[in-house]
């Protein structure tokens, strides 16, 4: 499986400076063209006071370790980010600070922070997220190009809020949430825009930095109403575990397996200490702002990097394969903290590498709290102490330390994992401070490091390749940092335009809730008229619509409703929403024209798999005798000794399209042995991945379900595959003029025999069981029916027949043997929303000039 994506990496800028766009770049830059690129340190007049920048390793060391005590954070820092975390470990100063240090050190210790079950669920609910992105616009399993930042953001979340309160808020997946207790006088929490208000309320903080003294100007209604928000969310947890006490973990959901006695959750560790509502509302609040941002931006960064690096990405790849192997769906990962932190000698580099390159916290500050002295920067040579009066703001910029050519060579702006590893290693000190130094480095950076690798460690199992989407893909790196940390640069061609077309919708029910704006988000030059003609079995008319709206059609969705070409002279594509083209074969429109058509293959492979299954089994359960035995009021188990179960038995598809494939990964799921034909042949790998839409997570995208494959169009070919020894044979090929009676008298014969050729009826003690979800005309009714009445095949579900509908007396109404429902197999609640999916992105291949898919071959008719 492949990804191409879009990274933007967030995380906060730590501090109530902003420097918009570039600034780790804009103070290397300013440094170098103003002062030189020998100087380190220098003193910036801003207004009616003077700011201290150095990025001199001596400095910085003295400020954050060997004077630390003459320095701390600014109160302007503080007083900026206290309205939304309150005093915690993040915004507090002094003996204050120590103690918040105390409370939260333990949920940072080794122990805490390597369950590595609770990451691999959410690390899951990530690739189903990602999986929404494949949806068939890209060919050789690659995804669409997206935006992963939120996604990750999205897992850093929803991993922190697990670990802090015992509740993940499960941002990626909704559904996943646990109905959470009642508490008396207080409403629950708004679980649903949490990070919403988190991000908002950053982006006010970083305004507020920006004014510096002046914040009081800034009109903050709108920040205090996400503020509020964030209290609330943690406020009911807190009052959650109060009035629940010690019983607060045993009345958690179990998660994973493990049990909840033993689980760490730092609201219940910090109530043994405090029952202060706000001091336990401030701490997890400040250690969720924290362990949220900087997972978020370092996996960013790593996967960014790994994009625009594929060598790097390669290597780094094999040695994660070689030694844990590729990714297996459904499998638990096996993977152990010890092997992540000990076992990944180039992991480590390429996560050193990304710090470097891009530091979560790429710009920090202090005060200085008395007059002092800072040790380097001054005289002629730049080298004697330099004095530094109280109430001084000192700037370290540690994008711009580690972006030193005289200490990490003339190569310093080159993203290359390899110099943490050759010549013994790169081991700086204070020349590399990614998360900050001294008392007040981040607790959570072990935390980070780990979330990132376990992560980087089952992407790459499961992903083959990562490709940049940017535009340029070369194009330099950029640091946009304000209230965040992420790529500046910017993909150029996302902009997707379909001005000038008119879609008309033909539909027999109403546009989903929101899905006509959602195309005007995506698609704002896009004209959509939508029509509803009810659930008739009979399609409307052309006539149902005016010649006007006919006119200016471009795009059209329906089933059956075809204009004329002439009725229709812009029209440019025709989106189906039946998975086959029979209809249309000899329509004007699709014999005279180039109007593309689409089908909407894959829209009915869940439904339809589960018929095919359930009637199959079913049949072999004998629920049809006992539903009359029930009738009746019958007690009778006189078959349960002939009842068989699928497993180990063969199930043959004939057409391994999109229902074929979800019958298979179904039936595989059983223990059924997989037989597939197709008409052309799939020698290798990539010819047998499924070029077709298909739900996410759903069918065999890769083509390797199958133990054994059959093709070709000749009845030689086909025998083999209808004498492969089959339980189950699955119709599922499209009607064409080749397939019109594809299985007639001699199928039936191979089927009965269970070879292609030759063997007696009495060579194979079990006999096979049809079912046709495709047309009727597939099958000869009349050899149908043979076979049943002699015996040739075990039984048959028909949910197609010929003639269709069956009319009264029909002998297939009575025929031994055999399940008949009226062609409702394909019906699901969700038929609308899947075929509106098809149609979606068949409307950005339009707007990218690209390849639609499910184009119907006019020459083959499907």
């Amino acid at each position: 499986m492949f990804l191409t994506i879009i990274v933007a990496v967030i995380l906060p800028f730590l501090l109530g400076i902003g420097i918009w766009h570039s600034g780790p770049q804009y103070v290397i830059e300013a440094l170098d063209s103003e002062m030189g690129r020998d100087v380190h340190t220098v003193v910036v007049p801003i207004h009616d006071y003077e700011l201290v920048v150095s990025r001199d390793p001596l400095n910085i060391r003295t400020v954050l370790v060997s004077h630390s005590a003459d320095w701390d954070l600014s109160e302007h820092r503080t007083a900026s980010w206290e309205p939304m975390l309150g005093h915690g470990i993040f915004t507090s100063r002094g003996e204050r600070w120590k103690q918040s240090r105390a409370l939260i050190r333990p949920q940072f210790a080794t122990d805490q922070i390597n369950d590595f079950r609770m990451y691999e669920r959410h690390v899951q609910q990530l690739f189903a997220a990602i999986d929404r992105h494949h949806d068939g616009t890209h060919i050789s399993g690659w995804t669409r190009a997206f935006d992963l930042q939120p996604l990750l953001y999205n897992f850093a979340l929803d991993v922190m809020t697990e670990m802090l309160y015992g509740y993940s808020v499960h941002s990626q997946n909704p559904s996943e949430r646990v109905d959470l207790p009642v508490i008396s006088g207080h409403e629950p929490p708004d679980r649903e825009n949490i990070g919403r208000h988190m991000d908002a309320g950053k982006a006010w903080i970083e305004t507020r930095g920006a004014l510096w003294k002046y914040r009081w100007l800034l009109p903050s209604q709108q920040f205090f109403k996400h503020c509020a928000a964030i209290h609330n969310y943690a406020d009911w947890f807190v009052q959650l575990r109060l009035q629940q006490g010690d019983k607060y973990l045993e009345n958690l959901q179990q998660q994973g397996g493990q049990p909840n006695r033993d689980r760490y959750v730092l609201v219940h560790e910090l109530a043994k200490m405090t029952q202060d509502p706000v001091e336990l509302r401030s701490q997890t609040l400040n250690a969720l702002t924290a362990g949220r941002d900087t997972t978020a931006a370092l996996i960013g960064w790593i996967v960014y990097f790994l994009a625009r690096h594929p060598v790097v990405a390669k290597k780094l790849r094999r040695e994660v394969v070689d030694l844990f192997g590729p990714y297996v769906s459904g499998q638990p990962s096996g993977i152990e903290f010890r092997q992540v932190r000990d076992s990944l000698p180039y992991m480590n580099a390429v996560i050193n590498e990304t710090l470097r390159m891009a530091p979560v916290v790429p710009l920090n500050d202090r005060v200085s709290l008395r007059d002092t002295v800072l040790p380097r920067g001054g005289g002629p040579k730049r080298d004697q102490p330099v004095f530094v009066p109280a109430g001084t703001q000192i700037l370290i910029p540690i994008y711009a330390l580690a972006q030193r050519p005289d200490i990490w060579g003339p190569d310093a702006g080159v993203f290359r994992p390899e110099r943490w590893i050759e010549d013994g290693g790169c081991k700086p000190g204070f020349e590399f401070i990614p998360f900050g130094g001294g008392g007040r480095q981040c607790l959570g950076q072990q935390l980070a490091r780990l979330k990132s690798a376990y992560l980087i460690v089952r992407f790459l199992q499961r992903y083959d390749d990562i490709a940049n989407a940017e535009v340029p893909p070369d194009a330099p790196v950029k640091f946009h940092h304000t209230i965040e940390n992420r790529s500046g640069s910017v993909r150029t061609d996302t902009n997707k335009t379909l001005k000038g077309h008119k879609l008309l919708v033909i539909a027999p029910w109403e546009a989903p809730v929101g899905f006509v704006e959602k195309l005007a988000a995506e698609f704002p030059d896009l004209q959509v008229d939508y029509h509803v003609h009810g659930r008739s079995a009979t399609p409307p008319s052309t006539t149902s619509v005016s010649d006007e709206t006919w006119r200016d059609v471009t795009i059209l969705l329906t089933f059956a409703t075809l204009p004329t070409p002439e009725q229709a002279p812009k029209l440019q594509y025709v989106q189906l929403m039946s998975a086959g083209a029979n209809h249309v074969l000899d329509k004007p429109l699709f014999k005279d024209t180039e109007v593309t058509f689409c089908t909407a293959n894959g829209v009915h492979g869940p439904q339809i798999s589960e018929w095919i299954i359930s009637t199959y089994l079913a049949f072999e359960h004998r629920l049809p005798s006992y539903l009359e035995h029930q009738k009746e009021g019958r007690w009778n188990k006189g078959d349960m000794y002939t009842i068989e179960d699928a497993a180990d038995k063969t199930i043959g598809i004939l057409g391994y399209g999109s229902i074929g494939r979800q019958t298979a990964r179904v039936a595989s799921a059983m223990g059924m042995k997989v037989h597939a034909y197709t008409l052309h042949p799939r020698p290798t790998p990539e010819s047998r991945r499924d070029r077709g839409w298909t739900p996410p997570g759903l069918g065999d995208p890769e083509g390797t379900i199958p133990t054994k494959w059959f093709s070709g169009g000749t009845e030689k070919e086909l025998h083999a595959f209808l004498g492969s020894g089959l339980d189950l044979l699955v119709i599922a090929t499209p009607l064409t003029g080749r397939t019109q009676h594809l299985l007639s008298t001699a199928e039936f014969d191979v089927l009965a025999r269970g070879d292609s050729g030759g063997g007696s009826s009495s060579s194979r003690k079990r006999k096979t069981f049809v079912s046709n979800i495709a047309r009727g005309p597939v099958v000869d009714t009349d050899a149908l029916l043979r076979a049943l009445e002699k015996g040739l095949i075990r039984g048959a579900a028909l949910d197609v027949t010929d003639p269709e509908p069956l009319p009264d007396g029909h002998p297939l109404w009575s025929a031994p043997n055999a399940i008949v429902t009226p062609h409702v197999s394909g019906s699901s609640t969700r038929y609308s929303e899947r075929v509106l999916a098809i149609l979606e992105v068949n409307l950005g291949r339009l707007a990218e000039g690209g390849e639609f898919f499910n184009h119907v071959d006019r020459r083959e008719g499907y």
